[in-house]
């Protein structure tokens, strides 16, 4: 008997990590790797046609019909080699890229509906490190993008992907994955779509490395009982705070801003600066703060709970936003805070525990993975005698 099928659309705009992090994920999983560029440069080439990464978007530009002939034809060999065998296959494209002022897609509704996917996965990572793969790569590096255009690429990547899923009945699951997440988030989803997923909700602003050690501790602790999504790992936070930093500094020295600005940044792969005109950092501030939001609450939307880490007594005004959030999405939202609620935090949360390893112990005895109790259980009326 045939390993049971299961098909991922992994996408992400260029430059945000999508193809290094599927690599790394081959380095620790099996499955079959589906690169749809590949796929289209070996159909252009039983055409006669030579395309490579430094002539093809110059080709779709000027001969889309063609490109989309290929793609159709591209996808549909990938369709024939999954239908053939049994076991995870990944299909890796952007859905959504830009050249010379033209707007292209890398998938449609029909190639989608021919693949038929269990779920997709959005690969991105913060502005900094998207501009900076940009510029040392071959396809792109010849027109500096500016962090406004690589917002944009973002959003209608996401929004795009949302529509894919949404034309199936019901609609498909997806899943957001920040780069800085690293190849094991990733191999959850694809590997263990029974693990249950968290959005863990904490305070940022004004927490120092002591605080973030103890959520990298904490999030360890239930590694192996459920899939983590920690929003400090989307680095656009680090940006706007350094932002806002540098301007209320100004503010408060009656300054005017310098005409350049550094952003100094920290990964699991080491540490990266870039600078910016501060004029193009103006441009797009506003555009990645609402997307900071905008991708916190899909995750929310995308998890099956949320869980809050707030180890302070003053409530972080991002936090409160995000259980009422997930409150109203009917999302069981437990909460480590050691001191006496308000009534709004107590109102929004399915459980507050005042000791966090009471909480951990609770979430992986309550776990899928353990199962003893349904997550609900202490949200349940309590039956009459």
């Amino acid at each position: 008997m045939s390993e049971r099928k299961r098909v991922i659309i992994c996408t992400g705009a260029p430059g945000n990590g999508r193809d290094e992090m599927l690599n790394e994920l081959g380095d620790i999983a099996s499955f079959g790797y589906h690169h749809l560029f590949q796929y289209i440069v070996e159909e252009a080439r039983l055409d006669g046609t030579n395309l490579n990464k430094i002539n093809i978007l110059d080709f779709y530009d000027s001969q889309p019909e063609k490109m989309e002939d290929y793609r159709k034809q591209a996808v549909g060999k990938i369709v024939a080699e999954i239908d053939k065998k049994g076991g995870v296959h990944i299909v890796s494209t952007p859905y959504h890229f830009e050249w010379k002022g033209n707007r292209f897609q890398g998938l449609t509704e029909e190639d989608v509906r021919l693949l038929d996917p269990d779920l997709f996965i959005i690969v991105f990572d913060d502005f900094v490190r998207v501009r900076d793969r940009l510029s040392r790569d071959t396809q792109w590096q010849d027109h500096k993008y500016t962090l406004g255009e690589i917002a944009n690429w973002r959003r209608e990547e996401v929004n795009g992907i949302y529509r894919l899923a949404e034309a199936f009945k019901p609609r498909r699951e997806i899943q957001l994955v920040a780069y800085e997440n690293g190849p094991r988030l990733l191999r959850d989803l694809v590997y263990k779509p029974g693990k249950e997923t968290v959005y863990l909700s904490h305070p940022i602003t004004g927490e120092g490395a002591d605080f973030f050690r103890k959520i990298t501790r904490f999030l360890e602790s239930l590694g192996e009982y459920y899939v983590i999504y920690d929003p400090y790992l989307i680095k656009d936070w680090d940006i706007v705070e350094q932002w806002r930093d540098a301007v209320n500094e100004t503010i408060d020295a009656d300054q005017e801003m310098p005409d350049t600005f550094t952003f100094s940044m920290t990964y699991r792969d080491g540490p990266l600066d870039a600078e910016f005109d501060i004029r193009e950092v103006e441009t797009a501030i506003k555009n990645l703060r609402f997307q900071i939001i905008d991708s916190d609450y899909k995750i929310i939307e995308n998890s099956d709970m949320t869980v809050v880490y707030h180890p302070r007594k003053s409530i972080s005004a991002g936090v409160m936003c995000e259980m009422v959030y997930a409150k109203r999405l009917a999302k069981l939202v437990y909460a480590y805070y050691p001191y006496e609620p308000s009534p709004f935090f107590e109102w929004y949360a399915t459980r507050i525990f005042t000791d966090p390893d009471e909480m951990r112990d609770f979430l992986i005895k309550e776990s899928k993975m353990t199962g003893q109790r349904p997550l609900d259980f202490f949200s349940q009326p309590t039956p009459k005698d």
